[in-house]
C-alpha cells in the first residue's frame, strides 16, 4: 500500500456564493461573543484542541508532531523517504529570508485543518441530537487571532487553567484548558519522544526541556528546574506588562508593538524588506527609493519580540526550537498571517521571485543556496500523491478558505485599509492629532495644520526612531535581549524599569547543545559569518510622555538630541541576568543610530503620513562608524549585493579608497569570494541596469581568503572576462583594511593598506561610474562589512 502524505488544503466547508469565505476571528471578540453560533464555535475549539494535544505524540497528526515541525524533536514529519541523518538536528521552520512569511501560512492552515477534523469527525458524533446544528457552526469555523498590538495582554480565555462548559445538553462540566497550557499526553516527560536541552549563555545549567511535562509561560528564574519547571508555571501578568511597557497620553490603548506595525504598513518597501530582518540586499531592492533607517523595519523583528513577551526569560514561547508547544504560539502567528495578508493587499504588485538562504535561517534539508518563488516549502503537501507547496501556491488567501475582518472581500481599496491602519495602529499620529486638536499650546517641534476639507486640524512633528543592529550570532546563537535605558538627568545609570525605554530581542537558537551535538546546523555557519540584523523602533510616543511629565519641553532636535545623548543599554541572556560587556564587546557588533524626519498627519484616517527620508544624528547612539571624509573628496556608501552608482564618475589621474571597519580573517571552509567591481555604464544604454553584465567591467577586485591570495580581471559588457591574475600579497589585509585604487592612464595601481601590492594593464580606458559589491557564492558573507565607504578622488594627488 502506497504512503499517502497529508493534504494540506484549507477547510473546504463554508464557502459561500462568488467565492466567499469564512472569517479568521479576532480572538477576544470571538471567544467573549454572546452569539450562540460563536459560543457553539467556541466550545467545539476547545473540545477538539484538548483532544489534539492528546493524540499519541508518536502519531504524525499529534499536537506534538505538528508543534514539532519547528524544531524540537527533529525528525522528518510527513516526508517518508527522509531520513533521520538527513535530518540530523535541523528543523523546518523558515526564518531571515523572505519564505518567512509563506511558509507559515500552510503551516496556519495544517493546524487549522486538523482541529476542523476533530470537530466533525470525533467531537460532534457525539452528540446525534445536535449533528446539524453543530456542523452548520463548525463549517464557517476559522482559526482566530489574538491582534496583541491592540490587545496588548494575553488573550482572556487563555488566562484561565480551567474552564467550566455545558455543550450537547449535558451537565456543565469543567475542562482543563487547552489555551493556557500544552500538556504531554500520559504525563511523559519531552524527553521520551526527543525533546532535549538547549544551551544556557551564560555557562550555566542547560535549559532541560526535556524535563518538561507541561509548557511554561514567563517563569522566574528558581523555576527553570524543580516541580515547578516539570510541571509548568504561567506568570500572564507579567506577559502583560512587557507588552504595554508604555501607557499613551491619549485613551487610546495600545501596546509596544502597534506603532511598529503602523510604520510597517505605512512605510515603503519592497517584499524581501518587509518579509525579514535579514538585510542582504538584492540587485533588485538596489533601485529601491525607501532610504536605509526606514528599510530596518521589518514583520520578523516585531514578531519575535512578542516570542519574548510572551515567553520571557526561559518561557516555551522565546526559544525556536520550542516555541510552538505553547499554545499561544497559533493565535501570534495567526495574526502574522493577518498582517501579511493586510500588508499583501496593500501592496498587491509586490512579491518576490529570488532570495538567499541566508547563514542564520534553519536550513532545509535539500535546499540550496537560492530561493525563489517556487522553492518547495517542506515538509507541506498540497495532496495525498505528495506535491509539495510553494510560496505562490500560498500568495493567495482566499482560495486557501479564510479571509480576515479588514479584508471581507478582497476588493477593499488601499484607502480603506489606510485607514483601519491609522484608526487601530497610529499611536505617534493619534497622540500628534490630540495634541494639535486639544492644547492650547504645542510644544516647539509640533505645529497644527489647518485643512479646508476638514474641521479637524492635523499636526507636522518631528519623529524621531533608533535603529539596532547586531550579530545574530554574537553569544554562539543564543537568544539574547538588548535593552535600551534613558538615564536620569540628575541621576546614574542603575537600569531601573521606570528608565527603559525598549528593547530587541535576538530570537535565535544555539549552534550546539550541551553534549556537543550540532541543533541547527545553519546556525554554526552562522556564527563562523558573523551575520548582522537589524531593527527600527520609533520613539516619538516616549518622548511625547516626557512632555507630558513635563521631563521634556521640545521636541526640537537639540533639546531631543540633549535627552537623548543619556541613552544607555545592556545586553541580557535568556535568564534575565546581565551579560558582562567584556563577553559580548568584541562579537556583538552593536550598532545605535537614532534619526530623525518631520511627519505629517492628517486628520482624514484614509490618508498616509508624509515624511522626508529620515537622517541619522551622528552624536548620538554608538556613533558613526564611518571615517571622516576630507574636504573636496566625494563620500560614498557601498553596500554588498548592490550596484552602488558614485556620487561622481572618476577618470585617469583620480583614484578610489575603500574603507572597512571591520576584516573577518579567519579563513572560511569554502573557496569564497569578496569582490569590488569597478563599473562604467553607458547612459544611452536601453539595457537593463540592474544586471552586471550590461556594465563594462573596468577593474574586478576578488579576495580570495581561504587562499590569502587577490585576483584581479576585466571584461567589457556582454563579453567573458579576460585572464585571471592571481597573486598573494606579501602581508595579509589588517582588521580596518583600505584597499586604494590609482587610475593612470594604462593602467591601474591597487594598494593594500598603504602597500603597492599590483599594477593591472587599463585595457577598458573609461571612468568609474558604479561600484559592484558582491561575495561568491551569493549566499556567501562578504569578508570586510556589509557597508563600506569608497572615497572618491579626481587628483591623484589629494589622497592624504
Amino acid at each position: 500500500m502506497s504512503y499517502k502524505y497529508y493534504p494540506i488544503t484549507g477547510i473546504k466547508d463554508g464557502w459561500g456564493p462568488n467565492g466567499k469565505v469564512p472569517v479568521r476571528r479576532d480572538f477576544d471578540e470571538w471567544s467573549m461573543s454572546s452569539d450562540p453560533t460563536d459560543k457553539t464555535q467556541f466550545i467545539l475549539y476547545l473540545l477538539a484542541l484538548k483532544r489534539l494535544q492528546a493524540v499519541d505524540p508518536a502519531n504524525r497528526d499529534s499536537y506534538f508532531q505538528i508543534a514539532g515541525i519547528h524544531g524540537y524533536p527533529y525528525v522528518p514529519w510527513d516526508e517518508p523517504s527522509t531520513t533521520q541523518k538527513e535530518i540530523g538536528r535541523k528543523g523546518y521552520c523558515v526564518h531571515a529570508n523572505a519564505l518567512f512569511p509563506p511558509w507559515h501560512r500552510p503551516y496556519m492552515l495544517l493546524y487549522e485543518q486538523r482541529l476542523y477534523e476533530i470537530m466533525v469527525n470525533e467531537i460532534i458524533p457525539k452528540y446525534p441530537a445536535y449533528k446539524d446544528k453543530y456542523l452548520e457552526a463548525a463549517r464557517t469555523w476559522r482559526l482566530p487571532y489574538w491582534d496583541w498590538a491592540k490587545n496588548p495582554r494575553i488573550p482572556q480565555m487563555a488566562r484561565y487553567a480551567k474552564v467550566k462548559i455545558s455543550f450537547g445538553g449535558e451537565p456543565k462540566f469543567e475542562l482543563e484548558n487547552p489555551l493556557y497550557q500544552f500538556r504531554m499526553p500520559n504525563d511523559k516527560k519531552m524527553k521520551v519522544y526527543g525533546v532535549g536541552s538547549i544551551v544556557n549563555p551564560d555557562g550555566g545549567k542547560p535549559l532541560d526541556y526535556g524535563e518538561c511535562i507541561v509548557t511554561s509561560r514567563c517563569p522566574e528564574e528558581k523555576e527553570l528546574e524543580g516541580d515547578a519547571w516539570v510541571n509548568g508555571v504561567v506568570h500572564d501578568d507579567k506577559a502583560d506588562l512587557m507588552m504595554s511597557e508604555h501607557s499613551s497620553i491619549t485613551d487610546m490603548s495600545y501596546g509596544s508593538a502597534a506603532e511598529l506595525v503602523y510604520r510597517l504598513m505605512t512605510y515603503p518597501m519592497d517584499f524581501a524588506h518587509f518579509a525579514t530582518l535579514a538585510r542582504d540586499e538584492t540587485a533588485a531592492s538596489a533601485t529601491a527609493t525607501t532610504s536605509d533607517i526606514t528599510n530596518d523595519i521589518n514583520m520578523e523583528f516585531i514578531h519575535n519580540n512578542i516570542h519574548y513577551w510572551v515567553g520571557g526569560n526561559g518561557g516555551h514561547m522565546s526559544q525556536i526550537p520550542v516555541a510552538t508547544f505553547d499554545p499561544t504560539f497559533w493565535l501570534h502567528h495567526c495574526n502574522i498571517d493577518r498582517l501579511f495578508a493586510i500588508w499583501q493587499a496593500m501592496n498587491p504588485d509586490k512579491w518576490f521571485e529570488t532570495d538567499i538562504q541566508r547563514y542564520f535561517d534553519q536550513k532545509i534539508v535539500g535546499s540550496g543556496t537560492v530561493i525563489t518563488n517556487k522553492t518547495p516549502l517542506r515538509p507541506f503537501h498540497k495532496d495525498t500523491e505528495g506535491t509539495v507547496w510553494t510560496p505562490d501556491d500560498a500568495r493567495d488567501w482566499f482560495q486557501l478558505g479564510y479571509t480576515y475582518p479588514e479584508l471581507l472581500t478582497g476588493k477593499e481599496t488601499r484607502l480603506q485599509l489606510m485607514q483601519m491602519v491609522n484608526e487601530n495602529y497610529g499611536i505617534s499620529r493619534e497622540e500628534g492629532l490630540w495634541l494639535a486638536n486639544n492644547s492650547a499650546a504645542l510644544p516647539p517641534g509640533m505645529e497644527s495644520i489647518a485643512e479646508s476639507d476638514n474641521v479637524k486640524k492635523g499636526v507636522k512633528m518631528y519623529d524621531y526612531a533608533l535603529s539596532i543592529k547586531y550579530s545574530k550570532f554574537a553569544l554562539g546563537g543564543s537568544p539574547f535581549n538588548i535593552e535600551v535605558y534613558l538615564q536620569p538627568k540628575d541621576g546614574e545609570k542603575n537600569f531601573r524599569i521606570e528608565d527603559f525605554v525598549t528593547n530587541v530581542f535576538n530570537f535565535s537558537q544555539t549552534p550546539e547543545n550541551d553534549d556537543g551535538v550540532e541543533v541547527c546546523s545553519n546556525c554554526k555557519d552562522g556564527q563562523d559569518s558573523n551575520v548582522q540584523v537589524s531593527a527600527y523602533i520609533p520613539v516619538t510616543s516616549y518622548l511625547l510622555k516626557m512632555f507630558q511629565q513635563k521631563q521634556l519641553t521640545s521636541l526640537e532636535p537639540l533639546v531631543v538630541e540633549e535627552v537623548l545623548s543619556r541613552m544607555y543599554w545592556r545586553v541580557v541572556g535568556i535568564n534575565g541576568q546581565p551579560i558582562d560587556e567584556e563577553k559580548w564587546k568584541d562579537t556583538m557588533g552593536l550598532k545605535i543610530d537614532v534619526s530623525q524626519t518631520q511627519m505629517s498627519y492628517s486628520p482624514d484616517p484614509a490618508k498616509l503620513p508624509t515624511f522626508d527620508p529620515p537622517t541619522k544624528i551622528p552624536t548620538l547612539g554608538t556613533g558613526s562608524d564611518d571615517p571622516p571624509v576630507p574636504p573636496g573628496v566625494d563620500g560614498n556608501n557601498i553596500n554588498v549585493g548592490k550596484i552602488n552608482k558614485l556620487l561622481k564618475e572618476v577618470t585617469a589621474g583620480g583614484s578610489i579608497v575603500f574603507t572597512s571597519p571591520s576584516m573577518n580573517l579567519r579563513k572560511p571552509a569554502g573557496d569564497y569570494g569578496t569582490g569590488l567591481a569597478l563599473l562604467n555604464w553607458d547612459p544611452s544604454s536601453k539595457a537593463d541596469p540592474l544586471d552586471t553584465e550590461n556594465y563594462d567591467i573596468l577593474l574586478s577586485i576578488v579576495i580570495k581568503s581561504k587562499r590569502e591570495s587577490v585576483q584581479l580581471n576585466h571584461k567589457f559588457a556582454g563579453k567573458g572576462y579576460n585572464v585571471i591574475d592571481e597573486f598573494k600579497p606579501s602581508s595579509w589585509f589588517s582588521e580596518s583594511p583600505k584597499i586604494r585604487v590609482d587610475i593612470k592612464e594604462d593602467k591601474f595601481e591597487v594598494y593594500i593598506d598603504g602597500r603597492n601590492v599590483r599594477s593591472y594593464n587599463r585595457a577598458i580606458k573609461k571612468g568609474v561610474t558604479h561600484v559592484h559589491y558582491y561575495s561568491t557564492p551569493s549566499r556567501a558573507e562578504p569578508v570586510m562589512a556589509r557597508e563600506i565607504t569608497a572615497n572618491t578622488y579626481q587628483s591623484t594627488a589629494n589622497v592624504s
